[in-house]
């Protein structure tokens, strides 16, 4: 075992309990990081996999649980060739939700390695990037999403940003930094509002959504859509978080549709060499 650790920290707007079924929970594991074989027992040995094809991404046993507050995993992954290391992962309360801290020692120090410290280091900042995200989407209720993909990021984001007319929809007007998606006689309008590491955001400026038994057509002006495209082995793994769009719409149930099979589906279809579903009209 040797000193060199990865340290982070994250609030999160959600209980410690919650945070801790992220961390355990095989269905809720995938949504942020890799899917468990099994849930997470003290003095089990555990299996992530990758999500797209199901490979062994990493494994080890886990030492040590204290619902909600504390666990401890032996872990490895491929490139460390089975030498083990520890995951800590500690669970306080915070004003409003919990503050997450994950400490990952007995990394190698050797210069050769470094560059395995340094992705391991990204991937916990993307990992827990994405656990951000689905946890305040949880406490709102907004619509989010996780699809894997065997494309790699940079062709992730031009079919998101350059070729919604081939996975959204057949209208689409662009402008310097936006655009106008039109469906039938509806259409919404989106400004590119910036990235960072906390995604792409699209604030949606105008909209007219024609929508059956729903009286307010502009209710998506003021929401935003966030996009997080992280790296993954062989492929990317891409979230959409539709900010504002929950039970508070009246056209929450039609447009959590629309996004499964635009997003959900037909994104994902065209990043996977298969047919996708654009609306044509």
């Amino acid at each position: 075992m040797t000193d060199t650790t990865i340290s982070k920290s994250v609030f999160l707007p959600a209980t410690r309990m919650v945070v801790w079924q992220y961390l355990t929970d095989p269905a809720k594991m995938e949504r942020w990081f890799h899917p468990a074989d099994a849930p997470l027992a003290e003095g089990q040995d555990y299996t992530l996999r990758n999500g797209r094809d199901g490979d062994r991404m990493c494994w080890g046993k886990v030492i040590e649980m204290r619902a909600p507050e504390y666990m401890k995993w032996d872990f490895t992954v491929g490139p460390m060739e089975g030498a083990m290391s520890t995951v800590e992962w500690h669970l306080a309360d915070a004003p409003g939700g919990t503050r997450l801290t994950m400490a990952h020692a007995g990394l190698p120090e050797t210069a050769e390695a470094f560059g395995l410290v340094l992705a391991l280091d990204k991937g916990w900042h993307a990992f827990l990037g994405n656990l951000h995200v689905l946890a305040e989407a949880d406490a709102t209720g907004d619509y989010s999403a996780t699809i894997t993909v065997p494309a790699t990021p940079e062709t992730a984001k031009v079919a998101i940003f350059d070729e919604m007319d081939i996975w959204w929809s057949k209208r689409v007007d662009r402008s310097d930094n936006g655009v106008t998606v039109h469906f039938g006689g509806s259409h919404v309008s989106f400004d590119f509002a910036g990235d960072d590491d906390g995604g792409y955001h699209w604030h949606c400026r105008d909209a007219n959504m024609l929508i059956e038994d729903v009286d307010d057509a502009t209710e998506w002006a003021g929401t935003s859509l966030i996009w997080h495209i992280r790296p993954e082995p062989g492929g990317s793994r891409i979230t959409l978080t539709h900010q504002g769009l929950n039970a508070d719409l009246a056209c929450h149930d039609v447009c959590t549709r629309g996004w499964q099979k635009y997003f959900e589906t037909s994104l994902r279809a065209h990043l996977s060499g298969e047919t996708p579903m654009p609306e044509t009209r």
